[in-house]
C-alpha cells in the first residue's frame, strides 16, 4: 500500500525532517509511527498525504507514484486517503451532518447517495443520532468519531492520523483506537502517529519508531 524509497526532507530554516527514508507498509496493515516531538512524524504523514514534496527519493501509494504527480492531480489522490488531525477540524457553525456531507458536494457526488454515505458512516462511529448536533455541544471524543467519519466517508483504501488522541482522555482515546481496529478489520490500512507509548501497547499492533528522522526501532 504504502512504499517509500530513499526519501529526504529538509525545510528552509535548516535541518533534516526525514533522511534517507525506507518504509513498506502492506496493504491492511495497521501501523503506529511513534517517536517524540520533532522526529519527524507528521512530516512523514504530509508527505503520504501529498501535502508536502520530497526533496529527494520516492513514494508510492497503491503503486502509484507521487512524487511525479501534479498539482492538478493531488485532489484525486487525496480521495483515497482519509485523514484525521488532532484538533478535529470541525466547521463550527455545520451540523455533524452537514461537517460529513461537505465533501461529498465538493466532488460532485449526487445528494441521495451523498445522504447514503453519510448515515452509512454515522452509523458506523455510533453517532447516528446527533446528526443534527453542533460540534460545540459534542464531547471531544464523538468530534473526533465525526472527524473520522468525514475521513471515511469517501471509502478510502488508507486512513492515516496524525495524533488523533492527543485532545482526549484515556477512556475516550481507547475508543477511538477500538474503532480503528474494527475500521482496519474492513480492509483498510491504518497508519496512526502518536506519542503515547500506552495505546501501542494497548493495540499491540506494529510500531516503527522515529528519531532525527530516521527510523530508529519497530517490530
Amino acid at each position: 500500500m504504502i512504499r517509500l524509497i530513499g526519501v529526504w526532507k529538509r525545510y528552509e530554516e535548516g535541518g533534516f525532517a526525514l533522511q534517507e527514508m525506507n518504509l513498506h507498509i502492506p496493504r491492511g496493515e495497521f501501523i503506529f509511527i511513534t517517536g517524540p516531538s520533532g522526529a519527524g512524524k507528521t512530516t512523514l504523514l504530509s508527505l503520504i498525504y501529498g501535502a508536502e514534496s520530497v526533496d529527494r527519493g520516492q513514494i508510492f501509494i497503491a503503486g502509484r507514484n507521487i512524487t511525479r504527480l501534479l498539482r492538478k492531480d493531488l485532489p484525486h489522490l487525496r480521495r483515497g486517503i482519509g485523514v484525521v488531525f488532532q484538533d478535529f477540524k470541525l466547521l463550527p457553525r455545520r451540523t455533524v451532518f452537514d461537517n460529513i456531507a461537505f465533501c461529498q458536494r465538493a466532488i460532485g457526488v449526487p445528494a441521495r447517495e451523498a445522504r447514503r454515505r453519510v448515515y452509512a458512516v454515522l452509523k458506523l462511529v455510533g453517532l447516528a443520532a446527533k446528526r443534527n448536533t453542533f460540534p460545540r455541544f459534542l464531547s471531544g471524543g464523538e468530534q473526533q468519531r465525526v472527524a473520522i467519519a468525514r475521513a471515511l466517508v469517501n471509502r478510502p483504501p488508507l486512513l492515516i492520523a496524525d495524533e488523533p488522541t492527543g485532545n482526549l482522555d484515556q477512556t475516550m482515546a481507547r475508543e477511538v483506537m477500538d474503532l480503528f481496529r474494527a475500521i482496519n478489520r474492513m480492509a483498510t490500512t491504518v497508519v496512526v502517529a502518536t506519542h503515547d507509548h500506552s495505546l501501542v501497547e494497548y493495540m499491540a499492533k506494529r510500531a516503527m519508531r522515529l528519531e532525527n528522522g530516521r527510523i530508529s526501532d519497530g517490530r
